[in-house]
């Protein structure tokens, strides 16, 4: 099981999202703390990912708020992620879903590939439900489909495939 240690910059972030984190499999473990871990900065000519810190340390996730100038909302790779939550963030379990996105992506997943991997992870009455989401319209972006294609991948993670 994938062990982080999940820094949220203020006590208030902390406060405000950890219950939220129930939403995560326990396939997942953290240590809480409140702070800021050792960060670097990607690429800085590039506006998306200009200011937006990211853990030196491996294991490391760090959640921070808008004081930081930062425009990416969440990066991860080589086990370590980075998760911003805006002023208009206001759905907490939405934001709980950004991090399993991101942790996801810290341990090799493609968190990404919901729509490209549809084939993949969704039974017969989730096809079904997807085409008929989408012929009313509505986008497949939306905590429902993320949960589902989050489970498989944390399944699928378990099971050690990358």
């Amino acid at each position: 099981m994938p062990h982080f240690d999940l820094f949220f910059k203020t006590e208030e972030l902390r406060r405000r999202l950890e219950p939220h984190l129930r939403l995560i499999p326990s396939f997942f473990e953290f240590t809480i703390r409140t702070g800021t871990p050792e960060v670097r900065y990607f690429d800085q000519k590039d506006p998306m990912w200009k200011g937006f810190p990211f853990p030196v340390p491996e294991k490391t996730v760090y959640v921070f708020d808008d004081a930081i100038p930062a425009r990416a909302l969440g990066g991860g790779m080589d086990k370590r992620a980075s998760i911003r939550v805006t002023r208009d963030d206001h759905d907490d379990e939405a934001i709980a879903l950004r991090i399993w996105h991101e942790v996801l992506h810290a341990i090799g997943q493609p968190a990404d590939d919901m729509a490209k991997r549809a084939g993949e992870w969704q039974s017969v009455s989730d096809r079904l439900m997807w085409t008929a989401w989408q012929s009313l319209s509505r986008s497949v972006d939306v905590p429902f489909w993320h949960r589902k294609f989050y489970e498989w991948l944390t399944e699928r993670a378990a099971e050690g495939q990358a």
